[in-house]
Formats: structure tokens, C-alpha cells, sequence
């Protein structure tokens, strides 16, 4: 069987806990769906340049380095805005050129993964699979969430609106139990949320057609 060998690189900490098991699980969706089963996708592997790279072109430059023989890199780099084409050009697109002019010793099947605003909104979309993180039965409206997955990006503060969910599904519980953290809802999420559901979000859409592009580039 065939591996495939992915890096990741992603803006913080509670993205490591997320992205990388959502990059694997839609890269064996999309290989599922054109027949290609029998290839193994491995976890990502997080990469990371060293703290003295300050300008983002040159990180990502490193990171390309660092994935070397890897099948593809993916970036990530949150929109903070309404749309995602501002941060690709300005945060992306720089130091995709760059790995560009390297040419040798780099990665160079690279695929950019912008969601709108963070990557709260994604965790968002599915509002089952957050009642079964969370442990309550309230639906999207008591919760204070959109019921619609598209939705989820017209949301300024989602960081915001995944904590007072968390607080809405605790509220009206009838047996007290401790409350979890945030941080504690990113993997369950990224495990149990609805790829076809979460395909719902612009931001997700591009990435799925961006990877399938680079995964039929690889002959894959």
C-alpha cells in the first residue's frame, strides 16, 4: 500500500489540535471518492520554523524546506475578514512565491487552507456533532449557533460564540457536572464533525478543491 506523507503548518496552538486530524480525514475522503482507497494517509506532521523567523513569506519558506520530500504542505493562515482573498494575498501568496523562486530542496506541491475569520467558525457548522462534544440535547438555536453550516462565517467573534454554546449546553442541566474548555473541544470536534455538513462553508469548499487539484497533480 502506497503512503502519503502530508506537513501541516498552522497560526496556534489549539489549531494543532484541530487541523491536522480534519486535513487527514478530508484527504482520505477525497481519495475514497475517486477510488483511490488502497493509499494510507499519514497524520500530518506539524512543522515548525524556528522563533527568529519573523516575516511570514520566510516561514513558510522554511517550513518548505523542513518538508522536503513530503507529498504536500498545507498552510494555514485564519481570513480575519469577511472574505478569504485578503490573507491569501497578503499571507500567503508571498511565500508560496517564494518556495517558488527556491525550486530545489523544498516541498513544493502547496496548498493553502484559509478559513473565514478562525478556525472556530468550522468547529461551528456541525451542530450535532457539538451537542455530542458538549453533552447536552439543546439544538442550534438554544445553543446560540447558526443553523445553516454557511452561516457560520458571517460570525465576527466564533472563538466567542463556541464558549457561550459551551455555557448555553451547561446551563440547563439538571445534574451539575464540570463544565469543559475550550480547549477540550477541538479534537473530539475534528473526530465527530460532518465533512458533509462542514462542506457546506465556502472557506472548507476551497480547500477541498485546492487539495483535489494538487492530489491529481501527484497522479493520486
Amino acid at each position: 500500500m502506497k503512503s502519503l506523507v502530508l506537513a501541516l503548518y498552522v497560526e496556534g496552538r489549539s489549531d494543532e489540535r484541530f487541523l491536522p486530524i480534519i486535513v487527514q480525514r478530508t484527504v482520505e475522503r477525497i481519495l475514497m471518492n475517486h477510488s483511490q482507497s488502497d493509499i494510507d494517509v499519514l497524520p500530518p506532521l506539524v512543522l515548525e520554523p524556528p522563533r527568529d523567523t519573523k516575516e511570514r513569506a520566510e516561514r513558510i519558506l522554511v517550513v518548505a524546506r523542513q518538508a522536503r520530500g513530503y507529498h504536500i504542505l498545507i498552510i494555514h493562515a485564519d481570513a480575519d475578514h469577511p472574505t478569504p482573498e485578503k490573507a491569501r494575498h497578503e499571507r500567503i501568496q508571498p511565500g508560496f512565491e517564494l518556495v517558488r523562486q527556491t525550486k530545489d530542496g523544498v516541498c513544493n506541491h502547496l496548498v493553502a487552507i484559509i478559513p473565514v475569520r478562525m478556525i472556530e467558525a468550522w468547529m461551528l457548522a456541525d451542530g450535532q456533532a457539538l451537542q455530542k462534544v458538549i453533552g447536552t440535547d439543546l439544538d442550534a438555536e438554544s445553543l446560540g449557533i447558526p443553523k445553516q453550516p454557511q452561516q457560520v462565517e458571517a460570525i465576527i467573534q466564533p472563538k466567542q460564540t463556541l464558549v457561550q454554546a459551551i455555557q448555553n449546553g451547561f446551563a440547563r442541566r439538571s445534574r451539575r457536572s464540570r463544565q469543559p474548555n475550550l480547549g477540550s473541544l477541538y479534537e473530539p470536534l475534528a473526530q465527530l464533525i460532518n465533512l458533509d455538513i462542514l462542506q457546506k462553508v465556502p472557506a472548507y469548499q476551497q480547500f477541498i478543491d485546492d487539495l483535489t487539484t494538487t492530489l491529481i497533480a501527484l497522479h493520486l
